[in-house]
């Protein structure tokens, strides 16, 4: 047994540590001390309110989940969905670049969902949550330019290339499943073929009025998060824009995807101290700010978890 947890610690790439690693660089660097002062002063009923909309969050996405799966002609119940949608984000935070949400995979398999249908389902649900976060980050950088001008050279860089094979995968959909066959081995050609299909008869055949929701939903449950996370700052009395704060929360969101972090441990905290720092915040109050979001972030993990277990108990 022992022989067996040495080899699965041998087998945890040490690139996830560089997240961690990275904070408690930040933490010595700008002094523990320092940064207690700052968290004693926090200012717990933000905190509460902060908390409590996790439970709006877990509808929120229950409800857009709910509708996505309808798409495809699979229909789940409202408190399975949120049961369901709740598992795959507590499974989520805790792995490294959230590749745990792919749980909601296996839960659709069992519940005799197509493999292939249950594989889309899953893709086009983190592409919207990916899209929206992207083109909040990109309009915030936009509207702070000042601040983010080295910034926005890299992003609009990125941005052209993203939005060119956009336009060529809305419009030339048989082209880029072309280039992609030839990428994939022969012998995944069949499942891939299945799930190609499974994806565009699910978003573009027929799909306006749904896509039109699940596009409603998406910004509902984001502008929550952002405004959830807009009540961390209040709670250390931080001075910051509503706008200016979604814009560095999508920044870091985007980071955490990375597979060098764990719940964004690391980057997040490089993030805030950065770009807050460009409006007067100091160093001391940007790692303290960035601890409090992971405390609140902790503990909708428990708010989630809990919910999916009476979820799934109804």
């Amino acid at each position: 047994m022992i022989l067996n947890r040495n080899n699965n610690l041998r087998k945890i790439p040490l690139w996830h540590s560089i997240g961690p690693l990275a904070l408690i660089a930040w933490i010595w660097w700008i002094g523990p001390v320092d940064i207690l002062v700052v968290l004693s002063n926090t200012d717990v009923k933000f905190v509460v309110a902060a908390v409590i909309l996790a439970l709006l969050m877990a509808i929120i996405k229950g409800i857009r989940w709910q509708i996505l799966l309808r798409g495809f002609k699979f229909e789940l119940g409202f408190s399975d969905s949120i049961h369901m949608y709740a598992t795959g984000m507590v499974f989520s935070a805790i792995t490294p670049g959230r590749v745990g949400d792919m749980i909601k995979i296996m839960m659709l398999i069992k519940r005799d969902c197509s493999a292939t249908k249950a594989i889309a389902c899953n893709i086009l649900d983190r592409l919207f949550d990916v899209g929206f976060v992207l083109l909040t980050a990109y309009v915030g950088m936009w509207y702070f330019s000042e601040y983010f001008i080295s910034q926005l050279r890299i992003t609009n860089f990125f941005g052209g290339t993203v939005l060119v094979l956009l336009i060529v995968l809305v419009f030339k959909r048989h082209l880029v499943k072309h280039l992609l066959f030839k990428l994939i081995p022969a012998k995944y050609h069949s499942a891939a073929k299945e799930s190609w299909n499974e994806i565009t008869n699910g978003f573009w055949k027929d799909r306006i009025s749904q896509n039109v929701l699940l596009v409603i939903w998406t910004v509902v449950f984001w502008l929550v998060q952002f405004y959830a996370i807009y009540l961390c700052g209040l709670a250390l009395s931080l001075d910051v824009p509503f706008i200016y704060l979604s814009a560095c929360t999508a920044i870091a969101m985007m980071l955490s995807l990375l597979p060098i972090t764990i719940a964004g441990i690391g980057t997040r905290d490089a993030v805030f101290v950065l770009l807050l720092g460009h409006i007067g915040v100091t160093g001391q109050q940007g790692i303290a700010f960035s601890s409090l979001v992971l405390a609140v972030f902790l503990a909708n993990c428990v708010i989630f978890y809990v919910f999916s277990r009476l979820c799934s108990s109804n």
